[in-house]
């Protein structure tokens, strides 16, 4: 007997879970398929993450959900350490720095308050639907009234300041603020990283204004860290889920989105089961929905040409390290757990890196992120601008030359690292892509920037989550407002379902 639902949600990601918990506790009967065998998606994989560090969820998602407190008020922020080769490192949390003269701390601190203000006046559309082209709703008006009046309430300076700078690059921003270094190198680095642009790409300033836009009772712009780490997170989602009566299975890949008519009808599993449902959510990316799990025969030709034209080729490697003892960089002090460090150390050694990845090569001084996870003894790098249609592919050998590379970079922050390390392992974004069904390897399962965020994220005629077939829609990071661990798309998308009705 086919087994049926009122809603199946395709992916087991934190997006796919918040979906599935508000869905179920408005009294639908929910199952969320996982082919993976772990929860959590990119967040959720213990033994090699892609996601190590996370942002803030929403804290309105943790409040409609009654997420347990520690998601949001006793969870840590993450301290940021942006290494200096000339000098002392930059320690970054908010807005404050250390490791900079007086002039320069100053300059920073009125910079990330102004950043802050701008950034809070735009995150009002971070819950609400993106606006209708043609005809917007009652609610998305009003979503669009709220945000004019954050802007206009800026005051006339800042808000014609915010209209001058937020489609312009981060590396004209920065260096008229505070100048090149390694603290610039740290605000860059959040601008670009696990996208396809670089310091001088024109909208950068706009990806760090939505990184900006994260809030939690420690301020805005910072990530946190749940006590319990990461899986403290995925469990505490999970709860929710079957706490109100959803489902979970795992080690079960959808191979099909089932149509009649026009409207969703359910899924068929790689297994050859098939399970019905009048509402399907897809935590996949877009074009791993749309091309493959539903298929093109269900939509329109210029809609399947905009979905192939989206911007979705990922630049973003994950490296671990196991090491024996906890790294120490030049300062010789040793990182604590959780501490994120940034190998950045100019605006121009962003920009240079990802010159080589714009050309399909590796960079020959990959920028990187990296946490030190203590539990686990391991380091855990993102190195940034290592292309996902990689010159000559990703070999054994190409994976080889970036550990290299990565190492050598390492060693001049940390000294002493490479010999420390017992063991090592690569994510290429090709291996992202095949493990997460994320169409490019993309972190954010498609360019944050400005012609696919907002009314036109994805992509043009794909906004508000709604596809074309009747009951299907996207929750995951490639729909509005897009990615990092904020669950903001499936919350928003299972608001959009029960504003449809439902089922």
């Amino acid at each position: 007997m086919t087994a049926h639902y009122d809603a199946i949600i395709i992916g087991a990601g934190h997006n796919g879970l918040v979906a599935a918990a508000m869905l179920a506790r408005k009294g639908r009967k929910v199952l969320v398929l996982e082919a993976r065998d772990h929860l959590g998606g990119m967040l959720g994989d213990a033994g090699f993450r892609v996601a190590p560090l996370p942002y803030a969820l929403r804290p309105e998602i943790i409040k409609t959900l009654g997420l347990p407190a520690q998601l949001m008020g006793t969870s840590r922020p993450v301290e940021t350490i942006s290494l200096n080769p000339d000098g002392s490192p930059v320690t970054l949390l908010g807005g404050k720095v250390t490791g900079v003269e007086t002039d320069m701390a100053q300059a920073y601190a009125t910079l990330y308050a102004r950043l802050g203000r701008q950034a809070k006046a735009l995150g009002v559309m971070m819950l609400q639907p993106p606006p209708g082209l043609g005809k917007a709703s009652f609610g998305e008006m009003t979503a669009l009234a709220r945000m004019a009046l954050k802007m206009r309430l800026l005051g006339k300076t800042e808000m014609r300041d915010l209209l001058r700078i937020i489609l312009s690059n981060v590396w004209d921003l920065l260096n008229d603020e505070i100048g090149d270094g390694p603290l610039a190198g740290a605000l860059a680095m959040d601008s670009t990283l696990g996208g396809a642009m670089g310091p001088r790409s024109p909208g950068t300033v706009l990806t760090l204004l939505y990184r900006m836009a994260s809030q939690s009772p420690h301020g805005h712009g910072l990530r946190l860290m749940p006590e319990g780490g990461p899986e403290a997170l995925v469990e505490a989602l999970r709860n929710c889920v079957t706490a109100a009566g959803g489902e979970i299975r795992t080690g079960a890949p959808v191979e099909k989105i089932l149509v009649d008519q026009d409207k969703a009808a359910g899924v068929r599993l790689q297994s050859g089961e098939e399970i019905t449902a009048p509402l399907a959510l897809s935590n996949a990316s877009p074009k791993t929905t749309l091309m493959t799990l539903l298929g093109v025969e269900h939509l329109d030709g210029e809609f399947v040409r905009r979905c192939r034209n989206m911007a979705s080729k990922g630049m973003v490697s994950r490296l671990d390290f196991d090491i024996a003892q906890a790294p120490i960089p030049g300062s010789g002090t040793a990182l604590k757990n959780g501490q994120r460090l940034v190998i950045a150390p100019t605006m121009q050694a962003i920009e240079t890196a990802f010159n080589a990845a714009k050309y399909g090569d590796l960079p020959q001084r990959p920028v990187l992120e990296a946490t030190y996870d203590l539990a686990a003894n391991r380091l855990c790098v993102s190195a940034q601008f290592t292309p996902y249609d990689l010159n000559g592919g990703w070999t054994g050998d190409a994976k080889a030359k970036l550990t290299t590379s990565v190492l050598a970079v390492l060693e001049e922050a940390l000294p002493g690292l490479s010999s420390a390390v017992t063991a090592s392992r690569v994510m290429s974004p090709v291996d992202i892509e095949t493990g997460y069904g994320a169409s490019g390897g993309h972190w954010h399962h498609g360019e944050l920037r400005v012609d696919q965020l907002l009314i036109l994220r994805p992509f043009d005629g794909a906004a508000q989550y709604r596809m074309p077939v009747k009951g299907l829609y996207l929750c995951g990071a490639g729909a509005h407002p897009g990615g990092d661990i904020s669950g903001a798309p499936g919350f928003n998308a299972a608001r959009a379902a029960l504003r449809d009705g439902g089922n």
